[in-house]
């Protein structure tokens, strides 16, 4: 053995002890409290997005007549024998079906705002998911019949998907969620 102390903070063989962290604690700094831009403009996108879904009801309500057209001209094209009280009905149900999704819809554009602002990861894959299925939708919605001003709503509300979406995957968002992360015990 050697007869000199050991180095401040080392062992008798001059290697320093490894560094400790505490359950939360992360090694790549202090946590980030504040939201980076990124997320605060997807957040902003996702409330425009609910704004766009709560203007969808009254305008789903001001296309009645134009429903009504697309239905009689599908149950014209099918060759369906038809009377005023189906199309009543087709109406209703576009409508009832139209509030429905509108109100449904504005609350997921908050709830998921709400949540990738708190910095959950999954609520970032949710909300990836869901635009992606609103996608799908609209293109399929787009080889039957609609009305002209639910096409326009649709395609302004993909572009504020992907605004959204394209501001969740930025590198800053990927630290915010990471930062964020649930320390493994």
């Amino acid at each position: 053995m050697s007869s000199m102390p050991p180095p401040p903070g080392g062992d008798q063989h001059g290697y320093q002890p490894a560094p400790q962290y505490r359950a939360g604690q992360h090694a790549a700094g202090p946590p980030m409290t504040t939201a980076p831009p990124s997320i605060r403009y997807a957040k902003i996108a996702m409330w425009a997005g609910a704004a766009m879904q709560l203007l969808a009801i009254p305008a789903t309500l001001l296309m009645r007549d134009e429903m009504r057209e697309v239905a009689e001209e599908s149950l014209k094209e099918s060759g369906t024998t038809y009377d005023e009280s189906m199309v009543d009905a087709a109406v209703a149900v576009a409508l009832g079906f139209g509030l429905v999704m509108s109100v449904l819809g504005a609350l997921l554009w908050v709830l998921m705002a709400h949540l990738n602002g708190k910095g959950k990861g999954w609520a970032r894959i949710v909300a990836t998911v869901l635009y992606g299925i609103f996608v799908v939708s609209v293109v399929c919605g787009f080889a039957q019949p609609n009305p002209t001003l639910t096409t326009v709503m649709n395609v302004i509300v993909l572009i504020i998907g992907a605004v959204a979406t394209f501001f969740l995957w930025r590198k800053d968002s990927t630290a915010w969620f990471t930062a964020h992360r649930a320390p493994i015990v």
